[in-house]
């Protein structure tokens, strides 16, 4: 490796760290709140606005972020991007030991396997940029898709269960994180290109709404489904609507053509194994609730 490639790793690694101790926080903040009157709505938001523990992780968030465009400036993204994912290997101890529990095996197999299986997806990523012209229509039809898609979910989200109810909000604020990626791509992109100022601002609109979106759905997510079922099922959502978007509107494609894209469907499939094995073994609001009192004898 390079120096400039060792630096990139080391940072991509704190960036890693950084997201993962945000994870822990907000999940652990977002279950206090959720003990409480304020479990819903607006006032279970309200609640988290004053937690400065739930702040601390919002502030790791943005230090993850920073941090994780500094790496980008010494080495490639198809090196930076994989580390990323390790964040959930990282939030899993850090969240144990908040909680003071136990990680159960179920837990780590599917946390390895879930990262196995994304970073097979990027190690499979083109390392060099496409130089396709991104086409108005379907840059603004992939926005239309990402918010209508994103809506729709959303609000199917609240007659479901509670542990349902996180996976697809977990998975419509992946969806807008991965989308945000995607988009701040194909902004510097019509830039270079001297596009149209009106398509750029629509871009750019569309990366300050998503982000925000992401964020509050991955609370609500916490509260009802805990770490492990928010975050696999956000981090899963994240990589593959960055890549979708980096193959529909940025013309990107797998390295070795179709026997890449074969293997790219078996890294998926290998990376849904382990979405579903942490969601079903991960604790949850509903699994973790004390077990009734029996009534005392002669009551």
């Amino acid at each position: 490796m390079t120096p400039s490639s060792t630096i990139a790793v080391g940072l991509a690694c704190c960036s890693a760290l950084a997201y993962a101790l945000s994870a822990a926080l907000q999940r652990r903040e977002t279950g206090r709140t959720a003990d409480g009157p304020d479990r819903s709505g607006v006032p279970f938001f309200g609640s988290l606005l004053r937690r400065p523990w739930w702040w601390g992780g919002v502030a790791a968030m943005v230090l993850g972020a920073l941090i994780h465009v500094v790496a980008l400036s010494f080495g490639p993204i198809t090196l930076v991007q994989p580390i990323g994912v390790t964040a959930l290997i990282l939030a899993l101890p850090l969240d144990a030991w908040l909680e003071r529990r136990r990680i159960q095996r179920r837990e780590w197999f599917g946390a390895v396997v879930l990262v196995a299986g994304l970073a097979g997806l990027f190690g499979l990523a083109e390392h060099q940029p496409s130089l396709a012209r991104p086409e108005t229509g379907i840059v603004l039809g992939a926005i239309g898709a990402v918010l209508v898609t994103a809506a729709l979910v959303t609000l199917a989200s609240g007659r479901a269960p509670a542990v349902p109810r996180a996976v697809m909000r977990a998975a419509v604020s992946g969806l807008c994180a991965g989308a945000t990626s995607g988009l701040v791509r194909t902004t510097f992109r019509l830039v270079e290109d001297g596009r149209s100022p009106w398509l750029i601002a629509a871009v750019l609109a569309a990366v300050c709404v998503l982000p925000v979106a992401s964020i509050l759905l991955l609370q609500t997510a916490y509260r009802d489904g805990g770490l492990d079922t928010g975050l696999s099922t956000q981090i899963t959502l994240d990589q593959a609507a960055a890549m979708a978007i980096g193959i529909v509107v940025l013309g990107e494609r797998f390295a070795m053509g179709l026997q890449g894209a074969t293997l790219a469907a078996v890294s998926a499939a290998v990376a849904v194994v382990g979405l579903v094995t942490l969601i079903r073994s991960g604790p949850t609001p509903e699994r973790t609730e004390p077990a009734p009192t029996a009534p005392a004898p002669g009551r």
